[in-house]
């Protein structure tokens, strides 16, 4: 699958990349600049649930028995 630029950067900004990065930033900086093992294995223990969480919802979401609800159009028609 070749993905275009935009693509990646769609996918890169998303809550769960935001999040992965958020959390290696964070368990790095404890471990390189605090050399605290303890805290970054804590830090990464908090963060592994929720990212986990984001990619069972995006596999779920991209299931074919899933339900989706569309926005209702406004018009300005009287």
């Amino acid at each position: 699958m070749i993905l275009k630029l935009k693509e990646i950067g769609l996918q890169l900004c998303t809550c769960t990349w935001i999040e992965i990065m958020t959390g290696v930033g964070v368990t790095l900086y404890l471990v390189l600049a605090m050399h605290n093992y303890v805290l970054a294995a804590l830090a990464a223990g908090l963060f592994a649930p929720l990212i986990g969480f984001h990619f069972i919802v995006t596999l779920i979401s991209k299931g074919d028995g899933l339900v989706t609800i569309e926005g209702v159009r406004r018009t300005n028609k009287a």
